[in-house]
């Protein structure tokens, strides 16, 4: 039987259950927006589960079923449905692509615990002024390498705070203090060089550890993207990171996430040019003849921060 895929209107929609008496509608939203309202009559099976299809097979078995799916509108969610269903084998699906937001405009009536009002969006801006780090749950993860060898590691951070004075929808800014001595390399654990490359990351050749032993992150602004997302880069951070006493603007953009728990998670990955810093060992632009000790100038940084709300 040759497989069908339609858009259809919303009249088409409201007769859809009269004309098709054997068929299903199925909302494809996760099931905690299905409960807060779906389109009356409409089952709801998520197709960003790996078992949509098993759950579509269960509550429809017969590949003839008419089937009409709806998702949010303004979304890929019902076509990414439809194309899944196609390859299931199913002869006749329909989508419906205005989803919720055409049925709530057209004043058509919603069921579900929040029927009356449409869905909480999904934004990825901070809920609340003021921010403190948990160090517990917070990294930043170095990898560095020469021509010959790569290292990875880690380094722990004291402390830290965000805030945001004109409300969470605006600019932040904020302070993030890193501790020198928890340098550590992950890759050579138990190796019997891992005492020595951590003695020598932390000498004068390299972060002068017994002088300096914290370096420090001034936020000085943390813009929102005016098109970010709550699966992409979200701001841009612009601060003035002090190591070896000296202190630089650094410039990245950043991914802020609300967690559970009134929790905002903060992550980026950059490159580190450690040679602007002072951080000079093993670089060619400021040395010759190195043989095995030359070292890139580069770094590169994944930052991870947690921070609890601290109203």
């Amino acid at each position: 039987m040759q497989q069908q895929t339609r858009s259809v209107s919303i009249d088409e929609v409201k007769r859809f259950s009269q004309e098709n008496p054997d068929g299903l509608i199925v909302g494809v939203l996760p099931p905690e927006f299905h409960v807060l309202q779906h389109v009356p009559g409409s089952v709801g099976i998520c197709v960003f589960e790996t078992a949509f299809q098993e759950k579509m097979a269960n509550a429809a078995p017969d590949k003839t079923t008419p089937l009409l799916v709806y998702g949010a509108g303004d979304s890929l969610d019902s076509e990414v449905a439809a194309e899944k269903l196609r390859r299931e084998g199913y002869a006749d699906v329909r989508v419906f692509p205005g989803g919720l937001d055409a049925w709530r405009k057209a004043g058509l009536p919603l069921e579900g615990e929040r029927a009356d009002r449409p869905l909480p969006e999904e934004v990825p801006l901070p809920r609340f002024p003021r921010y403190v780090l948990l160090p517990e749950k917070s990294a930043v993860q170095w990898t560095g390498r020469n021509n010959a060898h790569s290292h990875r590691g880690t380094l722990s951070l004291k402390g830290g705070e965000l805030e945001f004075d004109g409300g969470p929808q605006g600019e932040g800014r904020g302070i993030l203090t890193f501790d020198m001595h928890s340098i550590d390399c992950l890759d050579l654990q138990g190796d019997v060089l891992l005492p020595v490359l951590l003695a020598h990351l932390k000498s004068v050749d390299f972060f002068d550890v017994a002088l300096h032993p914290q370096a420090h992150l001034r936020i000085l602004s943390l813009r929102p993207l005016p098109e970010g997302t709550v699966t992409g880069r979200t701001h841009r951070l612009r601060g003035a990171l002090g190591v070896l006493g000296m202190e630089r603007v650094l410039e990245c953009d950043v991914e802020l996430r609300n967690l559970d728990g009134g929790e905002l998670g903060m992550s980026c990955q950059l490159v580190w040019d450690r040679t602007l810093w002072g951080v000079r060992y093993g670089s060619a632009r400021f040395f010759r003849f190195m043989g095995m000790h030359s070292v890139d100038d580069n770094v590169g940084l994944t930052v991870a921060l947690v921070f609890r709300n601290d109203q």
